[in-house]
C-alpha cells in the first residue's frame, strides 16, 4: 500500500508546487500519507483489488460534499490552512486507490484516467521517488549514457534530454520524496495498523542530511578528521614508558659493572 499511496500523494502534491511553500508542501504529504494508509487499511485486499473501492475515494471539491477531511486535518499539521491546500486543486476531482492501480475521475460519472499501475507486491521494492519519474528519466538517459547496463544512468559528454516533462521534473526536485520510518510511538487507537503497516511516511528533501551518535562520536566535534583511539594511545605511552624506565636501568648496571674494575 505505501507504493500506492506515495504516486496518490505526489499526483496530489503537484498542483501545489510552486504556489504554497516547499517544506510546508512536503511536510503536508507526509501527513495525508499516513492518514490514507490508516484511511484504507481496513479494507485494502491484494487478493481482491477492488473490494472496498468506494472506501478508499478521496475526493476534492466536489459540490455539496465539498473535500474529503483529511485535506483539513493534514493541512493544519503542516502550519497550512485547509483552503490555501485546496484553492489550488481542480475541482469535482475523484481518486481511487486499489492495490497496483491508481485512477481518478474528472467528474461523477467520468471515465477511469490511470494514475498509477503495478505489481500489487511493489512494496516490497519501494522507493521515495515516484515511479513515473524513474521510470521515464531512465528510459531517457539509456540512449545517451555509457552506464545504462549497470541501472544507473550516468551520463558523460552528452547533452541530457530535457524535452520530457518526468525528466525536468527530477532535475528541478518537481516531486515529494517520502521515505518510510519504523513507528515505535505506542498509540492503542492505532495498534492494530501499525502490526501491518508498520511504517510512517516522512518528508526527506534531497537536502536533508542524517547524523547518528555513533558517527558523531568517531570524529572531534564533528570534523572529518577520526578521533584517535584513547585506550590505544595509552598503552603506546605506556609501552614507551616502560622501554625509557628498562633503557635507564640497564645504563645503571653497566655503569654499576665498569665501576667495579
Amino acid at each position: 500500500m505505501y507504493t500506492e499511496v506515495k504516486e496518490l500523494v505526489n499526483f496530489v502534491c503537484r498542483y501545489m508546487f510552486g504556489r504554497v511553500p516547499r517544506r510546508a508542501t512536503g511536510i503536508f504529504a507526509a501527513e495525508l500519507g499516513n492518514c490514507l494508509v490508516a484511511q484504507f487499511s481496513s479494507s485494502w485486499d491484494i487478493k481482491n483489488p477492488r473490494n472496498g473501492e468506494m472506501e478508499r475515494m478521496i475526493f476534492i471539491k466536489c459540490g455539496a460534499d465539498g473535500s474529503s477531511k483529511c485535506f483539513e486535518s493534514c493541512a493544519g499539521e503542516s502550519g497550512l490552512r485547509a483552503d490555501e491546500v485546496l484553492e489550488n486543486m481542480p475541482a469535482q476531482l475523484r481518486i481511487f486507490a486499489n492495490p497496483g492501480l491508481l485512477f481518478y475521475r474528472a467528474t461523477e460519472c467520468g471515465v477511469d484516467v490511470p494514475i498509477w499501475k503495478g505489481d500489487v507486491n511493489t512494496d516490497a521494492h519501494y522507493q521515495p521517488i515516484p515511479e513515473h519519474i524513474v521510470r521515464t528519466a531512465s528510459r531517457k538517459a539509456d540512449s545517451c549514457s555509457n552506464l545504462g547496463g549497470a541501472g544507473k544512468p550516468v551520463l558523460l559528454t552528452k547533452k541530457f534530454p530535457i524535452d520530457d516533462l518526468a525528466v525536468l521534473e527530477l532535475v528541478n526536485n518537481m516531486y515529494i520524496p517520502l521515505a518510510l520510518e519504523k513507528c515505535d510511538e505506542i498509540n492503542s487507537n492505532l495498534s492494530h495498523i501499525r502490526e501491518k503497516y508498520p511504517f510512517l511516511f516522512t518528508f526527506k528533501p534531497t537536502s536533508a542530511q542524517t547524523y547518528s551518535g555513533i558517527e558523531f562520536s568517531q570524529t572531534r566535534f564533528g570534523s572529518s578528521k577520526s578521533r584517535q583511539d584513547l585506550q590505544t594511545m595509552v598503552g603506546i605511552k605506556q609501552l614507551v614508558n616502560s622501554n625509557q624506565n628498562n633503557s635507564y636501568s640497564d645504563q645503571i648496571i653497566d655503569t654499576s659493572i665498569y665501576s667495579n674494575y
